[in-house]
């Protein structure tokens, strides 16, 4: 795990990438993926391999650092910040995944695992494994994966799950990531039609880890709640700075005065400061909890992964409405495409429309 200086180092060069991702925002949601030396630029940094453990050529990050590498990320570009988080999430998969398999999976350089935790696929028993058929939703980076993964009924029983991790060149992508926000993650359907999987390539999240890196003891539900939640605090932390930005420059109508001057401007632009700095507060607190927990062998207890699940929809929301606060006098830089202020309005809205972080 990094220690407290190589921490830092990370944070400082991600950092330094922002106005370069910042930069090539907009011409990445025109592509509908990100722009390709913004992707170089990721592999460089190792952003994707945060939770591939030493092993398997990862660069094992703790979590607190993890959160802070998506939420910078996202604060120069939602789709960027995204794509980063799943990326990166996706190596939680190593530590369930038998050593020969992960290994070809995880080791390579530009590793990247997109893929689906809907159980929309089948997998008929075979004498070595499994025979997958399918077709799954919303596999964020699929323009650049190397493997995909996703969770199949047995033999058509809803009640046996199975994940299966195949590589890229045996999957079909679709074309339908057609949205309003998050255009750059390109989250297309992939279908898998009648390939052979065997038994070192499937795994369950359910199952006792095979190796001992505290991130393989974070259920997914309470990572992705947490990861989520990072990426939406930086996004709106973007939406507050393009706001002020622009409230600075913009003049009223018949106004000597800018929009920043404006005493309901600035009641509104206090109040999204409020709510985004609370769920940051809250985001890292919970998160303590939850890495200190896995550092000492134990998955996070029930009560406290229920908190963080409804902590993780509740600052989503807190962070919707800083933003809206602020869009209600954008006037009409909110709707522009080339709009920083307005692709993360955008951004933000499509993220709080996943299933992990919409209100219950």
């Amino acid at each position: 795990m990094r220690q407290h200086s190589t921490s830092q180092k990370l944070l400082d060069s991600v950092s330094a990438l922002l106005p370069f991702i910042k930069q090539a925002a907009a011409e990445s949601e025109q592509l509908g993926h990100l722009r390709n030396d913004v992707l170089e630029a990721l592999f460089e940094q190792r952003l994707f391999r945060l939770f591939i453990p030493q092993t398997y050529n990862g660069e094992p990050t703790d979590l607190l650092t993890a959160l802070r590498v998506f939420e910078l990320v996202a604060s120069a570009d939602g789709a960027t910040g995204w794509l980063v988080m799943i990326g990166a999430g996706g190596g939680l998969f190593s530590g369930f995944i038998e050593d020969v398999a992960a290994r070809e999976i995880f080791a390579p350089e530009r590793a990247v695992i997109a893929g689906s935790g809907t159980p929309s696929g089948m997998a008929t028993t075979t004498v070595n494994g499994f025979n997958v058929s399918g077709r799954w939703a919303y596999a964020s980076g699929a323009h650049h994966a190397t493997w995909f993964t996703a969770n199949c009924q047995i033999d058509g029983n809803g009640n046996e799950i199975t994940a299966v991790a195949v590589p890229a060149d045996q999957v079909t992508i679709h074309n339908t990531w057609s949205v309003f926000g998050m255009q750059a993650t390109g989250s297309h359907d992939f279908s898998i039609d009648a390939v052979a999987v065997t038994k070192a390539y499937t795994f369950s999240l359910a199952n006792e880890p095979l190796l001992d890196d505290p991130i393989f003891r974070c259920p997914l539900e309470t990572l992705a709640s947490l990861s989520f939640a990072s990426v939406a605090i930086g996004i709106a932390q973007h939406a507050l700075t393009a706001f002020s930005e622009f409230a600075q420059h913009k003049y009223l109508p018949a106004c000597s005065q800018p929009l920043a001057e404006d005493a309901d401007v600035q009641q509104r632009c206090d109040r999204a400061h409020r709510l985004i700095f609370s769920a940051r507060d809250r985001l890292y607190q919970l998160a303590e909890e939850v890495w200190k927990q896995a550092e000492n062998g134990h998955n996070p207890e029930e009560a406290l992964r229920h908190q963080v699940q409804q902590a993780g929809v509740d600052m989503v929301q807190d962070c919707l409405t800083a933003i809206d606060l602020l869009k209600a006098r954008a006037g009409m830089m909110a709707v522009f495409n080339d709009s920083a202020f307005g692709r993360a309005w955008r951004d933000l809205h499509t993220l709080s429309q996943h299933a992990f972080v919409t209100p219950k």
